[in-house]
């Protein structure tokens, strides 16, 4: 039972990234096209994050028939997906404001670096 409960929250986390993911391919495409086609940067990843984000509520709202547990323990599972994400939106406007220059590696990979590893 304990390994359904610890999944239930870590695919919870997992279904929360895709949306964000999805969610940000809106927003940045928003403001740059490039010249690719409306269909590709909002139409199909708009719909996708909007469902997910439906289908992360119904998670929540049914998390108890995953686990069989009590409301308690089923909010106690999937609080800390909220809290983390607080945590690390936390974090990184603190690391923006005092060190713009590690912000913007933080999205950065050096592909030839990565592949000498």
């Amino acid at each position: 039972m304990i390994f359904l409960w610890t999944n239930g929250t870590g695919i919870l986390g997992v279904m929360v990234l895709q949306a964000l993911a999805a969610l940000s391919v809106v927003v940045f495409f928003r403001r740059d096209r490039r010249g690719y086609s409306m269909i590709r940067v909002l139409v199909a990843p708009l719909p996708a994050s909007v469902l997910l984000v439906v289908m992360i509520f119904l998670v929540v709202k049914n998390f108890d028939l995953l686990t069989a547990a009590s409301a308690t323990v089923n909010t106690l599972l999937v609080l800390p997906v909220p809290i983390v994400f607080a945590i690390g939106a936390v974090l990184a406007v603190r690391i923006r404001r005092r060190d713009p220059g590690r912000y913007a590696q933080l999205t950065t990979v050096d592909v030839e670096e990565t592949a000498s590893v």
